[in-house]
């Protein structure tokens, strides 16, 4: 499993990460700058199975080297 931010405004998955405590610091890096996007954007976990975009597949394949 790989770990995304959901931008709630455009409606999909805007950035992955390899663990949540990645998503997690990204998000609060966001929200410093620009306050005005709470609550518009979401860390959410992205199944393996579930197709996305090729930034996705680059993430998932270092996850799957570091198990």
């Amino acid at each position: 499993m790989v770990w995304g931010l959901t931008d709630h405004f455009v409606g999909e998955v805007v950035a992955f990460y390899a663990s949540r405590e990645q998503a997690e610091r990204a998000l609060k890096s966001v929200l410093k700058d620009e306050p005005e996007w709470t609550g518009m954007l979401e860390v959410v976990s992205v199944p393996e199975r579930r197709r996305c975009r090729a930034a996705c597949q680059g993430v998932r394949r270092r996850v799957r080297h570091a198990r």
